[in-house]
């Protein structure tokens, strides 16, 4: 029986993919999946690709090219486990992960959320990404209030239970940007039972080169507020009292005006219409306070 699913997308970091594999607790109730998302041979040698001869290991080279959540939704296809974890290629498991799979194997919950660390890969020091799921987290452990942490749009800050991802059909949205936001909103409106770990069970990595946040362009920061418009229709009535969601979404327009002002007042119609007063009351606390 497979208790644990393993997914993980993966384009041109095969070192770091090998680190991320070698990981993962070697056990006969895990399944590892890498989808491979159209990697560029010069600098992935596929006949030597990681996890090719590890029995444990199903690996899936796509030739689409499209991004991250088709990757992922590619690995949910094939995925069998009690569990689902998901992880990022250049990220890997701490020593403290197998403890973390014993103690909540059997747990009820929908999600159970962990605590991170963060490895800066260009200087091999520790970093400060993921802090904030280690805030939410302890608040979720200290308070029992888990709004926070499952709002948080990033698919690596716990393990699902795979009956409520199927059950809900929840999925990834297949754009280059921001594939995760809708997905956690999903997962936050479907979760009925949630628990959390102080367990430090995953480490993220930070690099100068990372992702949206470190180079946000134009054309990547409106992606990912037409991702943050869906995801905040959908969980603005369930979460109403949480003053995070609104202001996160407003950074994200906020974000895109300052790089582009008329793109970024275009938006202001749909933002109006997604969160409402709440997207008003943003936008005059940050302009005329």
């Amino acid at each position: 029986m497979i208790n644990f699913s393993f997914i993980i997308p993966h384009k041109n970091t095969p070192e770091l993919l090998q680190k991320c594999i070698d990981s993962i607790p070697r056990r006969e109730d895990v399944q590892i999946i890498v989808v491979d998302d159209n990697s560029d041979a010069g600098k992935v040698d596929f006949e030597h690709f990681p996890g090719l001869d590890d029995p444990q290991v199903e690996v899936y080279l796509t030739k689409e090219g499209r991004g991250a959540g088709y990757a992922r939704n590619f690995g949910l296809k094939h995925a069998v486990g009690k569990w689902l974890v998901f992880a990022d290629a250049d990220d890997y498991f701490t020593t403290d992960f197998t403890s973390f799979l014993c103690d909540y194997l059997n747990s009820s919950a929908d999600i159970v959320v962990w605590k991170t660390c963060c490895i800066n890969l260009d200087t091999g020091l520790p970093g400060n990404r993921g802090s904030i799921i280690n805030e939410y987290t302890q608040e979720a452990i200290e308070s029992g209030s888990f709004d926070n942490i499952l709002l948080i749009s990033t698919p690596v800050k716990g393990m699902y239970s795979s009956k409520m991802i199927f059950d809900n059909g929840i999925r990834f949205n297949e754009c280059r940007w921001g594939n995760d936001v809708v997905f956690s909103s999903k997962v936050a409106i479907s979760v009925k039972n949630a628990e959390a770990s102080d367990c430090i069970a995953y480490c993220v990595s930070s690099h100068s080169s990372f992702g949206l946040k470190s180079n946000p362009s134009v054309e990547s920061l409106s992606v990912r507020f037409k991702q943050e418009s869906e995801s905040i229709k959908l969980v603005r009535k369930a979460f109403r009292s949480s003053r995070n969601i609104h202001l996160w979404y407003f950074q994200t327009w906020f974000s895109l005006y300052k790089k582009n002002k008329v793109i970024g007042l275009r938006a202001i119609p749909s933002a109006i219409v997604a969160d409402r007063f709440q997207f008003i009351k943003q936008c005059f606390i940050a302009f005329f306070s």
